[in-house]
C-alpha cells in the first residue's frame, strides 16, 4: 500500500518494505535494535514491534515527517520512503483505512464510517461490522447453519468451520452419510459387519456384529493373535512355532507344530504317524502301540530285530564267538580303562602344580584343526585362582552385570559352548530377521553362549595400591592382556592401569579398551596416552547418566591442565548432534603432538540405540582420522565392557566383512572377552552390533567430499558393465530394506480414542518417544498433536514436522509453537478454501486476532518475497503470562508433484528460512506438509544435507535419509524424491544465478 492517510503516516501499517533509494528496510524487531533502542509495539500503529516495514513511530528523538525506516543494522542507517497522502480505497474506511467495508456487491462505503446501503451476507449493524450470531449466516443473518460441529459456520456462506457432526456431510453439512460411511464429516468407513451391513452413521457401529475375524464394537480389529472366527471366539490350533492363525478360517500360514495336521492344525496325527504336518511314518514299534506324535519315539519297545530312538535301525546279528573269549575281552577293556583313569589323574596333579601361565587363547587362525583345538583348551581351577578370590577385598564398587567377582572362580570351561558362527554378508539380513522372531530367542540364545565372567589372573589389579585404581571391583584388567605403564620409579606398582590391549582383525593391539578415567587414574590415563602414542580416544558414555557419575572430565574446558608431566591444551571443540569432537595438544617433557577425542554422547548405559545411523557417522568420522596410524585407539565408556565391546566388535567385524565376505560375530565376542571381562554385557547391545553391522555392510562408504561429490554422483546414475541396475537404485533398495519397524505399543497416544481424529492420515502417526507433548492448557485439549521432533547435523530437535492443521486441532497447533518456543514455520502445501479438512489457521486480515485462551494470534505483516515465497509474521501472546511473540511463516508453492516444481525456488526458501533463523530464530523450525510426511521429509533431508556439507565439507543422502526415517519411515516416499536430495545437493555446489 503506497498511500498513508494522516498528515505524518503515524497511523501507517501497510506493507511498504523498501525506501525511495529503492534500499530494502531491516526488521524492526530485529535484536539489534532492540538492543540500541529498547523499541516496544506500544510505539507503533501496530501495537507491536513490525517486521521489515516502513514505519513512522511515536518516539521522541526521532520526529520525522513520514514512514521511514533503518537500511543498514551494522550502521543504523535510516531512510525515508515514499509513500504519498491519500483517500482510502474503495473498500477500506477510518483514519488509517484499516477497516474493511462489508456492503451488498462490493459497493464502497462511507470512507469515514463505514455505513453502507444494504450489508453483505452475513453482516448487520449500521456500519454492517457486526458478524451474524453464532448458527445464523446469510443475508440479515436470516439463516440457520446445517448440522455443524460446535455450531459454527461461516456467517457470510454457511459453510461449517469446523465440519458436521456425526452423521453428516457436504458444505453445509445438511447431507446424510452414504452407504459404508459414519461420523464426523462422515470422514469414517464403517468396520467390517457382518454380512456387509451398513453400520451406523454416527457411532459407527455394526448392527448385527462382525464378520469371521474381526471383534469390536467398530469391527475394526482384527482378532488378536491365538484367536479366529466369528466374535474371534475360536482358538487357533497348533500352529508352527506359535505363529498366529489366520484371522478369519483359522488356517496355520507357515504350517503345523510337530504332531499335528490340517489346516487350522486342530487335529493330532494318524496313529502310526508324526513329524511336521504328521509327514513322517512310526519305526518299527512293538505290538499295536503307536509312536510319540512329536519325536517319533516308540512309547513302548522295539520290535524284535530294530533299534535306535525310532525303532528304524536293523540289528545285525554276528557269528557266536566262544563264551571264553568273551570273558577275556571284557576283563582286558576293564583293565585298559583303569589304566587310561589312572594317567589322566596322574596328569591332572601335575598340572596343578604347574604355574597358572594363560588362561584363554582363542586366536584367530585360518587353520580349522587349530581352531577345533584352540575350541578345546580349558583353563584349570587351581589353589592359587581359589586364594586370589579369598583374598579380594571390596574395595570398589560392583557393575550389575550378573555376576560378583567374589563367588566366580578364575576358570571357564570354554570348550562346552559354541565357539563361532560364521555368517556370508549376503545372508546377514535374512539371519536377523530369523533371530529376531519370538522376542529375539536366536539372539539371547546365541549370546548365552559367551562365557560369564572372570576367565584369567589379575594379581596387579588385587594389590592394595591398585584395588582403588578400579572404578568396579568385579571389573579389572588381566594380567596377561593389560596395558603396562612405563613405572614411576619413586612409585612402586605404578605400571598399572585399568585397561586392556584387543587385537584388531588384521593387527595386533588395535585397541586399548579401558574403564573411564576416575579423579585418581587422570595422570595414569594420559601417561598411557603418550607413552604408547596414542592418537584417537573414543569415549562412549557421558559424564553423569541417571543422576550417577559414569566418568569424571579428564580434560580442560578451556586453556590447558597438567596432569603428572602431561599438559593437555584444548584447541577447538566442535558439537553435532550425538557426538562432540575434541582436539587437545599433549606435550610432555618439551615434545608435542595432536590427538583427538571423539565423544558420543546419545548412548545411556546398559542401553541400545533406536537407530545405528548416528553410531556409524561417528565411527566414520573417528576412522577418517589420521587413516595411517598404527597406535592403538583407546576406546571407553563407564566400566569399558559393554559400550565399549560393542564398538570395538563392529569395527572389528565390518573390517572382516569388507576383507572376506563374511562376519563371525560370536568369535570376535569370544576373543574380546579372552583378554577383557564380559566385553559386550547384554544381549541387547549384542543383537545391536548385528543390526550397526547390516547397515554398514550394505550400505558401504556412502559419505562423499565435496570436492569429489558431482563425479561420484553423475557414476552412481549409470548402471556399470553388465548390470541394469545404478548403484544409486541399489542405494535407495538398501535404504527400503532397512526402513525402521516401529513396535505398535509406540503409537498409544495417537491411537488413543480421544485422538484418532485428530490424525489427518491414519498411517502417518508419531511414535511416543518422538512426539512433543503440549503443556499450556486449553480448554478441551489434552497434550497431543501429531508431530514428531527431528534432529538437526549439530543440534537435537532442529525440526518439529507435523499435518496441516483439523479444524479441530488449530488450538493445538499454536500450543506447540508456544510450548517449544518455535518462531519459524514451513508450509508446504496449498490452502485449498473447498477442503473442508484444510484448516486456515492464521488471521488473513490486519488487526484480527484470533484466541484459543490463553493463547491469541495477530497477523502483522505479509508480504511476497518471490512468486513462490509468501511470508506472514504474526503475534503469538500469552494472557496469563502477558507475553509476546513474533512467529514468522514462510507458505512455500509447491506444486502439484512429489518434488518441488522449481530446484533453484526451493534453494531460495532455504537460504530465506536460514537468513531469518540466524537473524532471530528460536526453538525448532516447524515444518507442516498435508500429511506430515511427503513434503516435509524431503524439505528436512535437504536442510540437513546443506547443514552438513556447510559444516563438514561432505555430503551423505543415504545417512541423512536413515537419520530422519527413524523417527517417521513415511518420510523420502518414493526414488524419485530420493534422487531430488542429491540434484538439490548438486545444485547447492554451483553459483546461484545472477
Amino acid at each position: 500500500n503506497p498511500f498513508i492517510y494522516d498528515p505524518l503516516g503515524k497511523l501507517y501499517t501497510g506493507t511498504m518494505n523498501r525506501t525511495e533509494s529503492e534500499k530494502p528496510c531491516q526488521p524492526w524487531n530485529s535484536s539489534i535494535f532492540k538492543l540500541f533502542f529498547n523499541y516496544t509495539g506500544s510505539q507503533f500503529a501496530d501495537k507491536s514491534l513490525p517486521g521489515a516495514v516502513c514505519r513512522n513511530p511515536n518516539i521522541s528523538s526521532k520526529n520525522k515527517t513520514s514512514p521511514w525506516c533503518f537500511t543498514n543494522t551494522n550502521t543504523l542507517k535510516e531512510e525515508k520512503c515514499y509513500l504519498s497522502e491519500g483517500e482510502c480505497p474503495d473498500g477500506r474506511f477510518s483514519p488509517n483505512c484499516v477497516d474493511e467495508c462489508h456492503c451488498q456487491n462490493l459497493e464502497p462505503c462511507d470512507k469515514q464510517t463505514g455505513k453502507c446501503k444494504q450489508c453483505y451476507d452475513g453482516w448487520i449493524g449500521p456500519a454492517c461490522q457486526k458478524k451474524c450470531d453464532a448458527g445464523k449466516y446469510g443475508a440479515d443473518c436470516k439463516e440457520t447453519c446445517g448440522e455443524c460441529k460446535d455450531d459454527l459456520c461461516d456467517h457470510e456462506t454457511g459453510q461449517c468451520l469446523n465440519g458436521c457432526n456425526a452423521g453428516w456431510k457436504g458444505d453445509l453439512c445438511n447431507t446424510n452419510c452414504s452407504s459404508k460411511e459414519y461420523g464426523e464429516n462422515c470422514a469414517l468407513s464403517c468396520g467390517e459387519c457382518y454380512d456387509d451391513l451398513d453400520c451406523d452413521i454416527f457411532t459407527g457401529q455394526c448392527p448385527e456384529g462382525c464378520k469371521d475375524g474381526y471383534n469390536g464394537t467398530m469391527c475394526v480389529h482384527k482378532c488378536v493373535a491365538s484367536w479366529f472366527g466369528k466374535g474371534c471366539s475360536k482358538q487357533c490350533g497348533k500352529c508352527k512355532d506359535k505363529s498366529p492363525c489366520h484371522h478369519k478360517d483359522g488356517s496355520c500360514v507357515e504350517g503345523c507344530e510337530p504332531g499335528w495336521m490340517q489346516a487350522d492344525c486342530s487335529r493330532i496325527c494318524m496313529d502310526g504317524w508324526f513329524g511336521q504336518n504328521c509327514s513322517l511314518e512310526c519305526g518299527n514299534c512293538m505290538g499295536d502301540v503307536s509312536c510319540d506324535k512329536i519325536s517319533g519315539q516308540c512309547l513302548g519297545e522295539c520290535q524284535n530285530g530294530f533299534t535306535g530312538e525310532l525303532c528304524k535301525s536293523a540289528i545285525f546279528v554276528e557269528e557266536e564267538t566262544s563264551s571264553a573269549g568273551g570273558t577275556i575281552g571284557a576283563i582286558v577293556g576293564v583293565v585298559v580303562i583303569l589304566v587310561i583313569v589312572i594317567i589322566i589323574i596322574i596328569a591332572f596333579k601335575l598340572w596343578r602344580r604347574g604355574k597358572f601361565r594363560h588362561t584363554l587363547q582363542l586366536n584367530e587362525t585360518k587353520s580349522s584343526n587349530d581352531t577345533i583345538a584352540q575350541e578345546k583348551e580349558e583353563v584349570l581351577r587351581t589353589k592359587e585362582t581359589d586364594q586370589l578370590i579369598q583374598d579380594k577385598e571390596d574395595q570398589s564398587e560392583s557393575l550389575d552385570n550378573g555376576y560378583d567377582i567374589s563367588k566366580e572362580p578364575i576358570y571357564a570351561n570354554v570348550n562346552t559352548k559354541k565357539q563361532t558362527c560364521p555368517i556370508q554378508v549376503q545372508d546377514l539380513y535374512e539371519y536377523i530377521r530369523k533371530n529376531k522372531m519370538n522376542d529375539c530367542t536366536e539372539f539371547k540364545k546365541e549370546f548365552g553362549e559367551l562365557p560369564l565372567g572372570v576367565l584369567a589372573l589379575y594379581e596387579a589389579a588385587r594389590k592394595p595400591e591398585n584395588r582403588p585404581k578400579n572404578r568396579y571391583g568385579n571389573i579389572i584388567a588381566y594380567d596377561h592382556s593389560r596395558v603396562v605403564l612405563t613405572p614411576i620409579s619413586s612409585e612402586p606398582n605404578s605400571d598399572y592401569i585399568n585397561a586392556n590391549y584387543l587385537d584388531g582383525y588384521k593387527r595386533k593391539n588395535a585397541y586399548i579398551a579401558s574403564q573411564g578415567p576416575m579423579k585418581v587414574m587422570f595422570r595414569d590415563f594420559w601417561r598411557m596416552i603418550w607413552q604408547k602414542q596414542c592418537c584417537k580416544i573414543v569415549m562412549l558414555t557421558n559424564l553423569m547418566e541417571a543422576c550417577k557419575t559414569k566418568c569424571e572430565q579428564y580434560w580442560p574446558d578451556e586453556g590447558s591442565t597438567s596432569y603428572g608431566n602431561v599438559s593437555v591444551e584444548i584447541i577447538q571443540t566442535t558439537v553435532y548432534t550425538d557426538f562432540t569432537i575434541r582436539t587437545f595438544k599433549i606435550t610432555c617433557n618439551g615434545t608435542s603432538r595432536d590427538i583427538k577425542q571423539f565423544h558420543f554422547t546419545s548412548w545411556s548405559d546398559h542401553g541400545t540405540l533406536t537407530s545405528s545411523t548416528p553410531l556409524l557417522c561417528f565411527k566414520h568420522k573417528v576412522d577418517a582420522y589420521n587413516k595411517d596410524s598404527t597406535a592403538p585407539v583407546v576406546v571407553h565408556c563407564s566400566a569399558g565392557i559393554g559400550r565399549t565391546g560393542t564398538y570395538i566388535g563392529l569395527d572389528y567385524t565390518h573390517e572382516q566383512a569388507k576383507a572376506e565376505g563374511f562376519v563371525d560375530v560370536l568369535k570376535c565376542a569370544q576373543l574380546m572377552r579372552a583378554n577383557r571381562t564380559n566385553m559386550i554385557q547384554t544381549w541387547e547391545q549384542y543383537m545391536f552390533l548385528y543390526d550397526a553391522l547390516l547397515e554398514a555392510v550394505l550400505a558401504g562408504e556412502t559419505t562423499m567430499p565435496v570436492g569429489e561429490f558431482e563425479s561420484r554422483y553423475q557414476e552412481m546414475c549409470i548402471p556399470k558393465a553388465g548390470f541394469e541396475v545404478s548403484a544409486l537404485d541399489k542405494q535407495f533398495e538398501v535404504a527400503q530394506k532397512l526402513l525402521p519397524n516401529i513396535e505398535n505399543t509406540e503409537f498409544k497416544a495417537a491411537l488413543a480414542p480421544e485422538n484418532i481424529d485428530k490424525n489427518r492420515v491414519k498411517n502417518v502417526l508419531p511414535a511416543n518417544r518422538y512426539r512433543p507433548h503440549l503443556y499450556t492448557q486449553v480448554e478441551g485439549s489434552n497434550d497431543y498433536i501429531n508431530a514428531v521432533f527431528l534432529p538437526g547435523y549439530t543440534s537435537r530437535d532442529r525440526f518439529i514436522v507435523t499435518q496441516m492443521p483439523l479444524p479441530k486441532t488449530v488450538a493445538d497447533f499454536w500450543r506447540m509453537l508456544y510450548d517449544y518456543n518455535s518462531n519459524t514455520v514451513i508450509m508446504l502445501n496449498e490452502f485449498d478454501r473447498n477442503d473442508k479438512t484444510c484448516a486456515l489457521y492464521w488471521p488473513e486480515e490486519y488487526g484480527y486476532t484470533v484466541s484459543y485462551d490463553p493463547l491469541s494470534i495477530e497477523l502483522l505483516s505479509s508480504s511476497e518475497s518471490n512468486k513462490t515465497i509468501t511470508e506472514r509474521i504474526f503475534k503469538l501472546s500469552n494472557k496469563i503470562k502477558n507475553e509476546d511473540r513474533a512467529v514468522k511463516q514462510f507458505e512455500f508453492n509447491w506444486g502439484e508433484k512429489n518434488i518441488p516444481s522449481s530446484a533453484q525456488a526451493l534453494a531460495d526458501l532455504l537460504r530465506e528460512v536460514d537468513h531469518w533463523t540466524k537473524q532471530s530464530g528460536k526453538g525448532p523450525i516447524t515444518v507442516h506438509c498435508m500429511n506430515g510426511a511427503s513434503r516435509s521429509g524431503l524439505y528436512c533431508a535437504i536442510s540437513l544435507l546443506l547443514e552438513r556439507k556447510e559444516q563438514d565439507q561432505e555430503i551423505d543422502v543415504f545417512q541423512t535419509v536413515k537419520t530422519i526415517r527413524n523417527n517417521r519411515p513415511q518420510f523420502i516416499e518414493d526414488k524419485e524424491q530420493y534422487q531430488f536430495c542429491y540434484k538439490m545437493a548438486e545444485c547447492n555446489l554451483r553459483p546461484p544465478p545472477q
